[in-house]
């Protein structure tokens, strides 16, 4: 089967200081001026709304959103914020790292990265109204499979019905792991079926330092697939375990296209098509709008110390 590419495209942004008009991820008042902290996660809902995930931690964090409704700029006001507080079963969300839209649906999937090898193994299954989200059931990763720090994933319309594709950072490698199982929602399950298939994401050897490490040492912190069934990724570099302060970075992402849906299988490209470069960002999130325009490509952000922004990429 022909493979679809998109053409290559590559934008460099260097931010010295963003400043927009949205709310912190703990809800405060900072300097008279509420500021959006950060999007781990986003998911593109209907029009000019988007939401987003925060990786909140417990029991530190308790009073930090989780979950938010944004709207996108129609004036210099800036990002319409609306925080949400949805009903967590079994306590608070920790660490959600990514969100994922199912097609055809007011649905969205909340998912934890279940970074500690223990509790916090949750995925939400949330309807989302005009302002407002309801999480209305909760499987677990341990329901169907082992994972540790997931930070992307996504939902397709696949030939057989609708599959679940995840991916962990795989921090200071070169490669992950896509993998994907099957999704039904009446009852909600993830991995009924008892299979999770699995490729190998490799970064382009070009991504590589004079060293031999990674310029971006954490693979995929992000994925979406649009409705023909392409697959975008985001890789980024975070400077933890590296500098005396990686809160402030510096930071660095690439966002592509790697994949496609084919029947019931993700088909990873030989060579991933570059969307964008950003420097000085920490891109932790990709989502794609479909409103008649054609496919836009968003991003959003958790520069830690600095805030987070939503922004569109050019088009390819």
């Amino acid at each position: 089967m022909k493979k679809v590419r998109l053409q290559n495209t590559s934008i460099v942004l260097i931010v010295v200081s963003l400043i927009l008009f949205s709310c912190g991820s703990n809800g405060d008042l900072r300097g008279g001026s509420p500021r959006l902290l950060d999007i781990s996660g986003l998911a593109w809902i209907q029009d000019n709304t988007f939401l987003a995930v925060s990786d909140a931690k417990n029991s530190d964090e308790k009073e930090f959103t989780r979950v938010s409704l944004l709207g996108l700029p129609d004036s210099l006001s800036g990002i319409n914020f609306n925080a949400m507080k949805p009903q967590f079963p079994g306590g608070l969300s920790n660490d959600l790292e990514s969100a994922a839209g199912i097609p055809g649906t007011n649905k969205v999937l909340l998912v934890e990265s279940a970074n500690n090898n223990g509790a916090y193994q949750r995925i939400f299954l949330a309807d989302v109204g005009e302002n407002s989200v309801a999480i209305k059931e909760t499987v677990t990763w341990t329901d169907f499979t082992s994972v540790f720090n997931v930070e992307g994933s996504a939902v397709a319309d696949a030939h057989s019905g609708l599959i679940f594709i995840w991916a962990e950072r795989n921090t200071q490698q070169q490669s992950t792991e896509v993998k994907w199982t099957d999704l039904q929602l009446e009852p909600f399950a993830i991995g009924q079926s008892g299979h999770v298939n699995s490729v190998t994401f490799t970064l382009p050897a070009d991504l590589i330092d004079q060293n031999g490490d990674p310029l971006y040492n954490r693979p995929i912190v992000g994925l979406d697939v649009d409705s023909a069934g392409n697959l975008y990724s985001v890789a980024s570099f975070d400077p933890e375990g590296l500098v005396p302060d990686p809160d402030i970075g510096p930071f660095r992402s690439i966002v592509f296209k790697i994949g496609q849906v084919v029947a019931d299988d993700v088909v990873l490209d030989e060579e991933p098509a570059t969307m964008s470069i950003l420097d000085s960002l920490k891109v932790e999130s990709v989502a794609i709008r479909e409103n008649g325009h054609g496919v836009e490509i968003f991003v959003g952000t958790d520069d830690e110390n600095y805030g987070g922004i939503l922004r569109q990429l050019p088009p390819p």
